[in-house]
């Protein structure tokens, strides 16, 4: 493996030389860095990352967190996102580390060990985790990221889906398909995605006249909401409770694709057909939306365009840390597929 000072003999400069020129410090003429580069490139060097460390202050590394209950074999949302960000570190020259918490997370024993070793430059944190973990990063100055979530009333850099529109097209489409009673099944009630989901369900039928400011019996007979991490089994709850109640609904709007799934189960059990008796309707758009029999109608989540604007979000964080925090939104779309 070549080293700095077979760098220097080639290029025939100083081993200060090179080092100004790999770290991009201090002034070397035009000349001597084309040198310098063209011996790196005909060499194949690669800087050892303890010693760019030490040369930088950089790890050259991205913590990637996710909380447990999120990193399944049936969500396959947070692993697409992760996926986005590792692409697009590919033009860098950084490197993503993923790892899970869990949800009782202290920071004084449960540290993964990038932080704990101070071994990353920022971190990305996605979905839903313990609020602990967000104020410690705050706290020790490093840069961050959320990704598919906030804190009301807290300042941070996030990247966000654009929940509410994304559930006002879905159960828009319902409607002008002529279904008026609409149903929401979610769980993880607290989560601000599923808060923003349900508001735009609720404002498609108060701004298309299905139900008036206010109709809070219609919402309460049309509603199941648990505050429980999303799941199929939380959809085929929500389809039991209200496809047996004495007016059932037309239509069922999921919070999310893996409720969705649990949805079409139940509603199978109950020999209803889909979409003539009930139409269905999911949101994420996950690989598995299209592989179900129905083919599932849901709203599309760019997965990986989220992953990449939170690196490049955590990118300028991480080289201005004391500039303000941003939130920026990417935008959705709504899939017409067999299940309405």
């Amino acid at each position: 493996m070549a080293t700095i000072k077979d760098i220097a003999k080639r290029a025939g400069v100083s081993t200060s030389t090179v080092s100004l020129v790999i770290n991009n410090k201090g002034y070397v003429s035009p000349e001597t860095r084309q040198k310098v580069l063209k011996a790196i490139e005909e060499l194949n060097y690669k800087p050892l990352y303890p010693a760019r460390k030490l040369a930088t202050g950089k790890t050259g590394n991205i913590g990637f967190i996710i909380w447990e209950a999120h990193f399944s074999e049936v969500e396959m949302f947070y692993s697409q996102i992760f996926l986005g960000m590792e692409y697009a570190a590919r033009d860098t020259d950084y490197y993503i580390l993923l790892t899970t918490v869990k949800e009782d997370f202290d920071p004084k024993s449960d540290l993964p060990r990038f932080l704990k070793y101070r071994d990353v430059d920022g971190v990305a944190l996605a979905g839903r985790v313990p609020h602990s973990l967000i104020f410690y990063l705050e706290e020790q100055g490093i840069p961050f990221v959320l990704v598919d979530y906030c804190i009301p009333r807290k300042n941070f850099n996030c990247v966000l889906i654009d929940n509410f529109n994304g559930a006002y097209q879905a159960v828009e489409h319902l409607i002008k398909s002529g279904r008026r009673k609409i149903a929401f099944i979610g769980g993880s009630y607290v989560h601000p995605s599923i808060k923003e989901r349900y508001r735009g369900y609720k404002e498609a039928l108060i701004d298309n006249g299905v139900i008036s400011e206010g109709d809070s019996n219609y919402l309460k007979k049309y509603s199941y909401l648990e505050e429980a991490e999303t799941s199929r089994i939380i959809g085929e709850r929500g389809a039991e409770e209200l496809l047996n109640q004495s007016d059932p609904p037309d239509a069922i709007f999921a919070c999310n694709d893996t409720t969705a799934m649990g949805v079409i189960s139940a509603v199978k059990k109950l020999n209803l057909e889909i979409p003539r008796d009930i139409s269905i309707v999911g949101f994420d758009n996950i690989p598995s939306s299209v592989f179900d029999s129905p083919k599932l109608s849901t709203v599309d989540v760019p997965k990986f365009s989220l992953g990449k604007e939170a690196f490049r979000l955590l990118l300028e964080a991480i080289e201005e840390p004391l500039g303000p925090p941003q939130t920026r939104i990417v935008a959705v779309n709504f899939i017409k597929r067999e299940s309405c």
